[in-house]
């Protein structure tokens, strides 16, 4: 195996290109579909709106557990400030 000098390169242009190729990937297959204009159409709007829905539902629960992660946070500082230190802090087992 090469030595890169102890550095990881990072997988963020395979990832870019695999996310370009899917979308044009969908778009080719839309376009060449045997359907008519209109039936694709309707398909296209409907699964626009799947996943606007599904979109607006994982926003909801990432602000919910930030909210949450946040107040937690919040929490275990006021602690900290208040004993000098972490060596009681119990969660009395919640997760963050």
């Amino acid at each position: 195996m090469a030595d890169n000098g102890g550095k990881r390169k990072g997988g963020g242009g395979f990832l870019a290109g695999l996310i370009i190729g899917g979308i044009a990937g969908f778009a080719a297959g839309m376009i060449l579909a045997p359907k008519s204009g209109e039936e694709t159409r309707a398909l296209l709007s409907e699964r626009s709106k799947e996943w606007r829905d599904k979109a607006e539902e994982l926003a909801a629960a990432t602000r919910e557990r930030l909210s949450s992660a946040a107040s937690e946070s919040q929490r275990a500082a006021a602690h900290i400030r208040g004993d000098g230190g972490f060596d009681d802090f119990d969660l009395d087992g919640e997760e963050l």
